[in-house]
């Protein structure tokens, strides 16, 4: 897939630094495309940057980077005709997964590879507050640990600084009470975790809702049971996310609605594509078909490098 006016936004801190040592010009000099390359060292950068080229009519707009950065630049790419391709350089790279980027090692040509022969999706964004997230938005234990992880140890541990983190705040948290608004309906629930979803996966290779589906115009609602044992069963949900068992997990509950009104009690920490969002209560909402994304052709296994 041979494509004009190609920006290469590059985020120099992801992958622990990787990104900014990476010579771009000699990547995608196989391309006959016209490119170029910016540097965006801090988010405010980065939007700008994406929103300049969205607004100029620029076609595809790569992002060197992690979820992070994606989620970033979402408000410039959501309903403009620019299509997003990933250079997948980040912690967890969950967006990568769920459209088949190859990672590791494999991801400069996998992006090259995708820019060449790749496909483009029209897939749906998330909205929490009016603004727009391409993976999903948590309360709880898990946005409590993304809370607590300590910067230094994020780039030093990569995703291994949340398993760590969550293994010293898991004696300190207690479960919370939610309320839940759906379209037709009001639940409330004692959850651990309550996440709503626009992909299947959730992070790092962990599945979490296997039904999810990133063009099917719907928000996948997924919370953790606070069973009486919920710290022993917190590591059979683990095992079952990680084994793509999830949909058959006892501990896990599931919905599905076009809008979620979402509020705990007590008051608990949001995150939303892997970075921190404030509070409940949380609105959350889907626009179709909103982002066109270059997706692998064909895609890359499930389970390749971290």
């Amino acid at each position: 897939m041979e494509r004009r006016q190609v920006l290469v936004l590059v985020n120099p801190f992801a992958g622990g630094g990787r990104a900014g040592r990476v010579d771009w010009r000699r990547a995608f000099e196989p391309l006959s495309v016209d490119w170029q390359v910016e540097v965006a060292p801090t988010p405010e950068d980065a939007l700008y940057l994406a929103t300049q080229f969205c607004q100029s009519g620029g076609e595809v707009l790569v992002v060197a980077g992690g979820d992070g950065t994606v989620h970033t630049v979402l408000p410039a790419l959501v309903g403009s005709p620019t299509a997003l391709a990933l250079c997948p350089l980040g912690t967890s790279n969950v967006l990568a997964r769920e459209l088949g980027y190859p990672l590791g090692r494999r991801a400069l040509d996998g992006c090259v590879s995708a820019m060449r022969a790749g496909q483009v999706r029209q897939v749906d964004v998330g909205t929490l507050r009016g603004r727009p997230f391409a993976l999903m938005v948590s309360a709880g234990f898990d946005a409590h640990v993304v809370r607590h992880v300590p910067e230094p140890l994020k780039k030093r541990l990569g995703v291994y600084a949340f398993l760590w983190t969550g293994l010293q705040e898991l004696r300190r948290y207690q479960p919370a009470r939610y309320r839940l608004a759906l379209p037709d309906r009001e639940l409330e629930e004692e959850a651990v975790i309550l996440v709503v979803t626009n992909t299947s996966r959730y992070g790092w290779f962990t599945t979490i809702a296997p039904h999810a589906r990133m063009d099917d115009g719907m928000l996948d609602v997924v919370w953790m049971s606070a069973v009486r044992t919920w710290r022993r069963a917190i590591w059979r949900v683990l095992v079952d996310v990680m084994t793509g068992r999830a949909g058959k997990c006892p501990y896990l509950r599931y919905e599905r609605a076009t809008t979620v009104r979402v509020e705990a009690f007590p008051t608990q920490p949001a995150q939303c594509d892997g970075e921190p969002a404030g509070e409940t209560p949380l609105s959350v909402g889907i626009l179709p078909g909103a982002l066109r994304v270059i997706a692998p052709s064909p895609p890359a296994p499930s389970r390749n490098a971290v």
